[in-house]
């Protein structure tokens, strides 16, 4: 069921209707899939694994955050969005351990298929290992819209106007472009799946996922506002927000 979020920590939020969201924080260590909404990609050859929650990498310095290695994704799903305006706010970590490494943010209706809508690759695969990569319009089409760094938190927002098969992008605040969907087959939101189907080693880790209608400017200060105290340790200040 979703939720309006409505926070009074000295800062009045903007009434977001929440879908889903997870920071890992309370699921157990080990396996994700399973746990908390979230589900392996069991369907595909070679198979792909389950990414982990794991304590020693995380966005703050405490608490949870989910790690992904070789040949592991996972998604969560909920019921479609089919008309007006959601997002999806994330962050992610990636690691430099092999050039060929990429990060995937994928978001459709239906089966869960490579051929989505909004289409994110970070890394590899956007053509450059130092580059952000969005998928705009087809298949082929991927444009190189943002540098990131390697070993750092990064926030990712994607805006998504259903109705226009369109959705905008901002990292850590900036907007670096709006994009059309990569299949526009997938028109409506009702899964999104993170991780990657290769890879050699740890790829990197995702933390504070947050779905909703709405446009979600507020939902980076909301996962600031939820973490307990112990977690806003000066590692946040790795994150260099725009908003």
């Amino acid at each position: 069921m979703a939720v309006m979020a409505m926070y009074t920590c000295g800062i009045v939020f903007a009434a977001d209707e929440i879908i889903y969201s997870q920071n890992f924080d309370s699921l157990d260590d080990g396996d994700v899939d399973g746990q908390g909404g979230l589900a392996r990609i069991s369907v595909l050859t070679p198979a792909i694994g389950s990414p982990t929650v794991q304590s020693n990498v995380t966005l703050t310095g405490a608490g949870k955050a989910m790690q992904v290695d070789t040949l592991q994704e996972v998604f969560a799903i909920w019921e479609p969005v089919e008309s007006g305006t959601c997002y999806l706010s994330i962050f992610f970590r990636k690691e430099d351990v092999d050039p060929s490494n990429t990060l995937h943010i994928y978001m459709g209706k239906g089966a869960r298929a490579w051929s989505a809508g909004p289409v994110i690759r970070i890394g590899a695969q956007s053509g450059d290992p130092a580059m952000i990569g969005v998928h705009d319009g087809d298949d082929a089409t991927i444009v190189q819209a943002a540098k990131f760094e390697v070993g750092k938190w990064h926030h990712i927002r994607q805006v998504v106007d259903v109705d226009n098969l369109s959705f905008v992008v901002y990292l850590d605040g900036k907007n670096i472009g709006k994009f059309d969907f990569r299949n526009a087959s997938h028109d409506a939101i009702e899964w999104v799946m993170i991780g990657f189907d290769a890879g050699i080693g740890t790829l990197g880790y995702y933390d504070a996922i947050e779905f909703g209608l709405g446009t979600g400017e507020q939902a980076y200060n909301r996962a600031v506002a939820v973490e307990p105290a112990e977690k806003l340790s000066t590692t946040w200040g790795d994150v260099k927000i725009e908003y």
